[in-house]
């Protein structure tokens, strides 16, 4: 067994009343949508249209998620970085930022991020241990078609990163190209659905509502069988009640509205329940997502989903409303990951984000992977029995000598954690060059990786039929439709 800390916010009783009172308001208000062939799909499996009300009645919520696997693997396009959920070892995954457009330079420049930054992006992936898959930085639509960023950038994503791929789609339209686009990497539709090297999110926003294109994102992923990582988004104060439990309220009843449906539609699709809350800061108007009561939040978040639906469940581990790297930024993200760990969270996103998620940085990357490697050790806790607690030879009492040359000690120094960017060499040794500080060694690490050659990922031929496909969304896509698209 294994002794670890755990942060339960809720006691069962709570957590008994937050799923009721969840189910209460998806039965009684339920979701607004304006999508006719999910709206009709959803009224045949028993759920009750109300013009553009979809109301969820408690029957048919609990019958969907029985159909929710227990078991199940998200796969990456090398082989290398396979994910079973549950994690086997009682952990949890990461992952990158997903949609920031701006991209802060090793120097310190900040723009909109280009093509070529977001293969910096995937060179940088593929080596962060810690890291475990990948989203879709926002590409400058000065330098693609800004119609078609996500296909542009998808298709980098593919070429380039040997792990599994979370994508958003930016437009209606996008969502069927870059369905094809992944099976074609996968080597077709029926190898993607029994493998799938990639998973998609849908948004509800605003409160209670989905959008067309993350109705259409739902519908076609349920059609296609690819998983998807259902995402809330609400602001307290601004679209959501302005309390912790109030935001997750909202958020929890979004994502398991969209739970229901994908399940309704394809049971036993992979699915892992996606809360991002943020606040909103009443002197300044200005969005947060790291104060402590959202913190907070994401724990219920959690444990709802984890713990009272048996639900994988997925939420920032990291993040800053700094603009810059500085003691606020790892201040903030220290305690929200390390917050975060102790919850049962099955995935920890927001690796290489600044300004509440606005902004990736290369260099942050790097930091994130250390502090989530730390995360991570935090999580597995202690192993508890007699070997570890070296119980025999503490009973035989021949340890005056210490315990320098114990074979226990051989055995398990190992174990200790170290980070690679860390400085615990001690004063004296770093004397004759000068001691590096943490952001140093991340721009030496950075610096080893962008000497190395990027490697490709797929074959020529997947490559052109893939951007076969991109040519097509560039020739195909139109302007954005008002009230059709994000």
């Amino acid at each position: 067994m294994r002794a670890r800390i755990k942060y339960d916010v809720m006691s069962q009783d709570e957590l008994n009343y937050f799923k009721g009172r969840i189910e209460d308001l998806l039965e009684q208000r339920g979701i607004k949508m304006n999508h006719p062939a999910l709206m009709e799909a959803l009224e045949k499996a028993g759920c009750i249209i109300k013009k553009k009300q979809v109301l969820f009645p408690k029957e048919v919520i609990h019958r969907a998620l029985e159909a929710v696997p227990k078991k199940f693997t998200l796969y990456s396009p090398s082989g290398e970085y396979d994910m079973e959920y549950p994690h086997p070892k009682g952990g949890f995954y990461t992952r990158t930022c997903t949609g920031a457009p701006n991209y802060r330079t090793a120097d310190g420049q900040v723009h909109y991020a280009k093509l070529s930054e977001v293969e910096e992006w995937y060179q940088l992936t593929n080596e962060m241990e810690h890291v475990d898959f990948v989203t879709l930085p926002s590409t400058s639509g000065e330098e693609v078609p800004p119609a078609a960023v996500d296909v542009y950038t998808l298709e980098q994503a593919l070429k380039l990163s040997k792990k599994h791929i979370w994508i958003q789609p930016y437009g209606t339209e996008n969502v069927k190209y870059l369905i094809d686009m992944c099976a074609e990497a996968a080597g077709g539709i029926e190898a993607l659905r029994e493998k799938p090297i990639c998973s998609f999110i849908a948004c509800s926003v605003p409160v209670l509502s989905l959008k067309y294109m993350d109705a259409e994102i739902l519908y076609q992923c349920a059609m296609a069988g690819i998983p998807v990582q259902p995402c809330s988004l609400p602001t307290a104060g601004a679209n959501a009640p302005v309390t912790g439990q109030g935001v997750s309220f909202v958020a929890c009843a979004e994502v398991l509205a969209m739970i229901v449906i994908l399940e309704l539609l394809c049971p036993g699709l992979p699915v892992i329940a996606t809360p991002l809350l943020f606040s909103l800061d009443m002197k300044t108007t200005y969005t947060l997502q790291s104060s402590p009561e959202i913190t907070t939040g994401r724990l219920l978040c959690m444990q709802l989903f984890e713990q009272g639906y048996g639900i994988p469940a997925h939420s920032y581990g990291t993040g800053t409303d700094s603009l810059v790297i500085d003691e606020q930024n790892l201040a903030e993200r220290a305690t929200l990951m390390q917050m975060m760990a102790m919850s049962d969270a099955s995935v920890l996103g927001g690796a290489g984000q600044l300004e509440t998620a606005k902004t990736i940085s290369p260099v942050q990357l790097i930091i994130d992977n250390e502090l989530f490697g730390i995360a991570k050790e935090l999580r597995f806790g202690l192993e508890m029995n007699d070997e570890t607690l070296d119980y025999e030879e503490l009973l035989q009492g021949e340890d005056g000598s210490g315990f320098l040359m114990s074979m226990h000690t051989f055995t398990h120094f190992k174990d200790i954690y170290r980070p690679e960017l860390f400085n615990r060499d001690g004063y004296q040794e770093n004397l004759p060059n000068g001691t590096k500080t943490f952001l140093e060694k991340a721009m030496e690490r950075y610096e080893e990786i962008r000497k190395k050659t990027i490697e490709v990922q797929l074959s020529e031929e997947k490559l052109e039929k893939i951007h076969q496909i991109v040519e097509n969304a560039t020739s195909n896509l139109q302007p954005e439709v008002k009230g059709k698209r994000k």
